[in-house]
């Protein structure tokens, strides 16, 4: 194997695709594009209560604040899609597609950890760093500060549409992300051509105007803020906008015209668990709390917790204009939870 840069990308991104990466690209570790772009949707407010966003925001863009001597980032993409699973809940709920299998977060790591471990070995065949001693690496699945979608549209793997979401054109927006920056000097990718163009779809549709412009979403009007991150009360305001939705929101992703080349998951934890594949807001609101401890164990669902769970059923129960949601209601209104006690009282009072 030749040792010329060339030949190592193109054995790195081979091993990356041999490991289950669908995408793999590098781009220059340097200051962010998405600087100023940040920096704005700070000042405005944007991240709601998430205040870690808002801490060492120039480790966020600059990865070389981040990692010592960082040369490149590497970009990858899982996907995430399956074709969703015959409606037979007597109660239909929604559930965020990426959330429906097992936490990415656990999926990608494991397959972080073996492509740094490429890069050691590709490393061995001339490719060590500017000091000539062995490479340094670090991984991140969306918990460190890092702008994924920043990079991964720099290094070509797809393109950051109007719903903020990473495309690849050729398999849509149904994929998780994952970076990991290393002082390997590795030439760069371009970015992709194509754009969103006029569309403006995802914009059109999102039930609470989160979109607020091409290429901007305020947290504070999203439903996955409220329904994921936000972990108290739901303002009343939002609540009739949120339908049946328990956790998350792909409206923007739904109506998106390139998500049309959505491919299967080619990891089978990605495929739906039975309770999220079909989810029924009538078994939901009876979970108890070892049944729930037990069907999100190792999913992106127990972020929000047992209680926060029922919160969002007890709002989705009151949009859902069937009768059979009553006695639901009046269970989860005998619940131990204060949090859910209340979401349900204002969910009955829509049902009178």
């Amino acid at each position: 194997m030749s040792a010329d840069p060339a030949s190592r990308a193109e054995l790195i991104r081979k091993r990356g695709r041999d490991i289950g990466f669908d995408r793999v690209g590098f781009t220059r570790a340097q200051r962010s594009d998405d600087a100023a772009r940040f920096t704005a949707w700070l000042d405005d407010g944007c991240e709601a209560d998430l205040a870690y966003m808002r801490k060492t925001p120039e480790r966020r863009v600059d990865p070389r604040a981040v990692l010592a001597g960082c040369r490149t980032v590497i970009a990858v993409t899982v996907g995430h899609w399956f074709p969703d699973a015959p409606r037979r809940a007597a109660l239909p709920a929604a559930v965020a597609r990426y959330a429906r299998g097992r936490d990415y977060h656990r999926i990608l790591e494991g397959m972080l950890k073996r492509l740094c471990r490429v890069l050691d070995g590709v490393a061995e065949l001339g490719g060590g760093d500017s000091a000539g001693g062995a490479p340094r690496h670090r991984w991140y699945v969306d918990h460190g500060p890092v702008l994924e979608r920043s990079w991964a549209a720099a290094a070509g793997v797809g393109f950051v549409g109007k719903n903020t979401m990473l495309i690849d054109p050729r398999r849509g927006s149904w994929s998780t992300l994952g970076v990991v920056l290393t002082t390997l000097d590795i030439p760069p990718d371009g970015p992709v051509s194509v754009t969103c163009g006029t569309c403006t779809r995802c914009i059109d549709v999102c039930p609470t105007d989160a979109i607020t412009r091409p290429g901007r979403v305020d947290a504070r009007l999203c439903i996955s803020y409220w329904t994921i991150e936000h972990r108290g009360v739901i303002p009343e305001w939002v609540r009739p906008a949120i339908g049946t939705r328990v956790f998350g929101c792909d409206d923007c992703q739904d109506c998106c015209p390139w998500n049309r080349f959505a491919q299967p998951a080619s990891a089978a934890d990605h495929r739906p668990r039975d309770l999220f594949a079909d989810a029924d807001l009538a078994r939901l609101a009876r979970l108890s709390h070892a049944a729930w401890d037990d069907a999100t164990r190792g999913t992106a669902v127990r972020r929000v917790g047992y209680e926060g769970l029922l919160r969002n059923v007890a709002v989705a129960l009151g949009n859902c204009p069937d009768a059979a949601a009553r006695p639901h209601l009046e269970h989860l209104a005998q619940h131990g939870s204060e949090l859910v006690r209340e979401h349900a009282a204002w969910a009955l009072a829509r049902h009178r």
